[in-house]
């Protein structure tokens, strides 16, 4: 069976911003939360897929691997690590100009402690990504943040021809979704050995 994987564009717990975006071995499909509990949506929603691919005679395996777009680590000064010093930011964030874990505070808490659920609960393994950092890779003239549905099938078609195993039952509808597709993007790198790193893994890592 081969390993499959989603990514995940992360939002806020009740704003229903959520998506994660899952590839079946055939078409890209989008999955949105609800705005109850983002968090509970995203492991309920691994938690059954993983039971109906146990069950499956497919040639895709139980999802084991996530790639979520939030930060899963706060700066290592903070656990006294010797060599760093910056008490707002990571590396990685520097590297890629990204937000700060501490800026984003309740998001960053919530993205680590499901983390540690998923793995204990699902063995699922959990990679933190940064969309717009692939996006600026692929189309970096093209890429912000409120995309019209016609922009995002255009930014689509340039990912089918660098990306041939996409498919999609539906073009992204907005931006979330697009965000999670790109999460996504950063998955496939990352699984085909193609993917970037960013980062000091004593601190944390960011795969582009």
């Amino acid at each position: 069976m081969i390993p499959s994987f989603v990514g995940i564009d992360y939002g806020s717990k009740t704003s229903g911003n959520t998506v994660i975006c899952y590839h079946d071995g055939q078409v890209i499909y989008f999955y949105d939360a609800d705005k109850k509990d983002a968090d509970l949506f995203i492991f309920n929603w691994i938690a059954g897929r993983q039971s109906v691919l146990n069950e499956s005679t497919s040639d895709v395996g139980p999802i084991n691997t996530i790639f979520l777009d939030a930060p899963l680590s706060l700066p290592a000064v903070y656990q006294a690590r010797a060599g760093f010093f910056n008490y707002h930011y990571r590396q990685c964030d520097v590297a890629l100009k990204a937000m700060s874990p501490l800026f984003l505070g309740g998001l960053t808490a919530r993205a680590m402690e499901l983390k540690q659920r998923l793995k204990e609960k699902a063995n699922v393994e959990t990679y933190e990504v940064y969309p717009k950092a692939i996006a600026q890779r692929l189309f970096p003239a093209e890429y912000h943040k409120k995309l019209s549905i016609a922009e995002m099938e255009r930014l689509c078609g340039i990912l089918t021809e660098n990306f041939p195993v996409l498919r999609f039952d539906k073009y992204p509808q907005n931006q979330h979704q697009f965000d999670a597709l790109l999460a996504w993007i950063s998955g496939y790198r990352f699984m085909n050995q193609q993917h970037s790193v960013f980062g000091e893994a004593q601190e944390g890592l960011i795969i582009v």
